[in-house]
């Protein structure tokens, strides 16, 4: 089930074509008054231009950001970037370095249960990214998933109810 999910998004798949807004802007003025270091909002667009730079510096393969439409968070971006070769992490250790590079802090393992597939957690300004790599039937994939707490845009009043029980994250077993 969770195959045939991921194979419905592959199919929806198109690229996103915001170049804009890469870096956050400025902070709020009771921080700054304070004398206290705030780090700058992660925009969507900045994102997503972190994902683009660390797939270009792997030469991995297109990036194709997925639009899961208003029915997700507003700051949320999946991306997906089909390999040519099998995958194995070191091949995805560009990425890795890249991301890290732009700030993004690696904070642990995705847990994962196919032995072919593997991932890691990393953070960055009250954002989270899964980075996940695998096969699928399509071929190897590699995965973003990221989701912030702040991302420029307001956020709803109350979250809709596909945010109470969002949908699986596309962990590497999920991938096959």
């Amino acid at each position: 089930m969770a195959a045939m999910a991921v194979t419905a998004t592959l199919a929806g798949c198109g690229g996103g074509g915001d170049k804009g807004d890469a870096a956050g802007e400025g902070a709020p003025a009771s921080a700054a008054a304070a004398g206290k270091a705030v780090r700058p909002e992660l925009t969507v667009g900045a994102v997503r231009s972190d994902f683009r730079e660390a797939v270009s510096a792997a030469g991995t393969g297109r990036l194709q950001f997925v639009d899961m439409g208003d029915s997700v968070h507003p700051c949320r971006v999946y991306g997906m970037s089909q390999a040519e070769d099998s995958l194995e992490p070191k091949a995805v250790e560009p990425i890795r370095n890249t991301l890290k590079e732009q700030g993004w802090q690696e904070t642990g393992e995705l847990p994962v249960e196919e032995p072919d597939a593997f991932g890691w957690v990393l953070e960055k300004n009250q954002w989270q990214l899964f980075l996940a790599a695998g096969e699928t039937p399509e071929g190897p994939w590699i995965v973003f998933d990221a989701s912030g707490e702040a991302c420029g845009v307001p956020l709803p009043s109350h979250p809709p109810a596909s945010e109470m029980a969002p949908p699986e994250r596309p962990t590497p077993p999920a991938l096959r």
